[in-house]
């Protein structure tokens, strides 16, 4: 019974913090309303701005659309593409009219570490939890991917700041452990898993669970701490 009773209590302190601290904002992450954008994947034209609405048509890779406006629920774009208006996720856009390839070599490792991740997308958030049955806390999450890929991480922000070795945020591979401060609490508080073009899947709070957050928003850009990189 002490232990549902501080397990409740430590439940509310948390959805405090959250509420209290965790507020992203959203800023247009690669792309502006008024310019042309091309798609970086097959890409679902859908007719609102999130997964659950239906999709209208399928973009192709390399797709030229026009930016009509956004962004709407922190990453979707209303564009024009073909003479049909829908949404997008603005993850797979570029500005311009080209995609731009980058000049180094994702490990197939560090990738693959990636792709997992992005399979976790929609689990719900929990403060201890590191399955998905339980759903899962930002360490546990994290840990739970690297377990998947065969490597084994603590569950904890410091020892997994321990791991590999130091990277800048400019250098930031798929795969690459990322770490933010003063979300939760003061200081390091908070890991995601970074998956390329700026962006990272987190789980964050119980209102967002494991999701993507775009590191250089107006929320997480002034909260970075740093990046470990675990595989070449």
């Amino acid at each position: 019974m002490i232990r549902k009773i501080l397990g409740l209590f430590l439940a509310l302190v948390v959805a405090f913090v959250s509420l209290s601290f965790v507020s992203p904002t959203s800023e247009a992450a690669y792309v502006r309303p008024g310019s042309y954008a091309t798609t970086t994947a097959n890409l679902n034209l859908r007719s609102g701005p999130s997964t659950y609405y239906y999709v209208k048509r399928v973009i192709p890779y390399g797709g030229r659309v026009y930016v009509l406006s956004g962004p709407y629920n922190r990453y979707w774009y209303k564009v024009r593409w073909s003479g049909t208006v829908g949404y997008v996720h603005g993850y797979y856009l570029r500005s311009g009219s080209t995609v731009r390839t980058t000049s180094y070599y994702y490990s197939s490792k560090g990738q693959a570490i990636a792709n997992t991740a992005k399979r976790y997308v929609g689990y719900r958030y929990a403060y201890y939890g590191n399955t998905p049955a339980e759903g899962f806390s930002c360490v546990g999450f994290t840990q739970w991917v690297y377990r998947l890929n065969g490597i084994w991480i603590p569950e904890s922000l410091w020892g997994q700041y321990s791991m590999g070795w130091g990277v800048s945020r400019s250098n930031l591979r798929p795969g690459d452990l990322v770490f933010f401060q003063n979300t939760f609490w003061r200081g390091l508080s908070h890991a995601g898993i970074y998956v390329g073009n700026g962006w990272m899947i987190d789980s964050g709070t119980p209102q967002t669970g494991v999701h993507w957050s775009y590191i250089y928003d107006s929320y997480w850009r002034y909260r970075w701490f740093g990046a470990r990189r675990l595989v070449n």
